[in-house]
């Protein structure tokens, strides 16, 4: 039997293949115009990064990428986000994906790529570490006073996006986690589902994203939110009102959007779902160039904390990938020779750069080795960021 080798994909000779594979394994068959037109055509999908395994003319596996700018406060990283993981069912387990991800790693270095982010299961032997929790919303609209009037509002369309996309950037700038617009360029009516309101000029002030949760029909799920959270909250309720939905809650928001917030100071329920393999997952695709990226924000940290005038060489240690970061009265370089202090946590170290949770429980769930002040160091450099990635932008 003969080896067969990952290929960078054409668009023009594999989309239509990669399409039908997807929708062969995923939904049946159905949506393949979808899966081309919307999920990898018009989107953010990186085929340079991306890696097929063909056998003669018939696609195999597919390995797919799409790029995207994920924010961490002040700064940004560039995200090789993993979707439509799928292997022909007659060739299983005959480690394609293995060779397929390899390669799509290599090629990540060598395309500027900072991290990689997916969901799912199975990929925790490939170094990828937990990133972020479903968190879900409940709460009943009759515990909230809505002192704001209704605003007139539609049903947004295609021909809206642009302006639906910068209103988002603005209003999200500051949320880490969240992916820089526009990601989906050619997006499907159906998935629109957002009703915004103008002001006198006709300019966007704001909208909403909600329909029925495709799992659970009676709740009425709301997914995204720009604009004044108090208004977004009003036609929030009048959508629910005029729906058939008997519950609501807001799936996804980032921890500190103000309609959160806002819920929090009255009277809600928060689910926090954990995964203990599954779930959003996060890996280092280059720690140096992830640190290099970050070192502004972690010198603002510093200058803030106890260690303005710390001097020594506090080790990052990622297991294959390791770097020393030379801080100085509130400067870093990144640099090489021995270290005063160690912080090793092998894939989990992921979870410190991006905040995925409180420092010291990624130390204590991650078995790190630390030296010196390196705990202590850690809960300045890495605070807890509760990043979160919007629905409308998964892959």
């Amino acid at each position: 039997m003969s080896i067969l080798l990952p290929i960078i994909p054409d668009p023009t000779l594999h989309l239509r293949l990669i399409g039908q594979l997807a929708a062969d394994v995923f939904s049946n068959g159905q949506y393949v115009d979808g899966y081309c037109d919307n999920y990898i055509g018009g989107s953010h999908y990186d085929w340079q990064v991306s890696r097929l395994v063909l056998d003669a003319e018939k696609l195999v596996h597919h390995w797919g990428v799409w790029g995207y700018q994920m924010r961490l406060e002040s700064t940004q990283l560039k995200v090789a986000g993993i979707g439509a993981v799928v292997t022909h069912p007659d060739y299983r387990k005959q480690g394609y994906m293995h060779t397929a991800a390899q390669a799509s790693f290599e090629a990540m270095v060598r395309y500027g790529y900072d991290l990689s982010i997916l969901r799912g299961r199975h990929y925790a032997r490939m170094g990828y570490a937990r990133a972020w929790n479903y968190v879900t919303y409940r709460f009943k609209l009759d515990d909230f006073a809505l002192s704001v009037n209704l605003p007139a509002y539609r049903l947004l369309g295609l021909e809206d996006i642009p302006e639906m996309d910068a209103l988002y950037n603005t209003c999200y700038a500051d949320f880490s986690g969240s992916a820089v617009r526009p990601t989906y360029r050619n997006r499907h009516p159906d998935d629109l589902c957002v009703y915004g309101w103008y002001d006198v000029a006709g300019k966007l002030l704001g909208y909403v994203r909600a329909a029925p949760d495709e799992d659970d029909p009676k709740t009425f799920l709301c997914l995204e939110c720009a604009g004044d959270h108090l208004i977004g909250l009003a036609v929030l309720a009048d959508l629910f009102h005029h729906s058939p939905c008997e519950k609501i809650a807001c799936f996804g928001f980032p921890h500190l959007h103000p309609l959160l917030q806002y819920l929090r100071k009255g009277s809600c329920t928060v689910e926090d779902r954990y995964f203990d393999i599954s779930g959003w997952r996060v890996r280092i695709v280059n720690l140096e160039s992830c640190l290099r990226k970050l070192t502004p924000l972690l010198e603002m940290r510093l200058a803030e904390s106890t260690y303005a005038t710390w001097q020594g060489h506090l080790l990052i240690d990622a297991g294959d990938k390791k770097t020393i970061l030379h801080i100085d009265h509130g400067k870093i370089d990144l640099s090489q020779g021995p270290a005063s202090d160690v912080l090793q946590g092998g894939a989990e170290i992921a979870r410190l750069l991006i905040g995925s949770d409180e420092v010291d429980e990624i130390i204590s769930q991650g078995d790190f080795y630390c030296t010196g002040r390196a705990i202590s160091l850690a809960r300045v450099l890495f605070p807890c960021l509760h990043p979160m990635l919007s629905h409308w932008d998964e892959y």
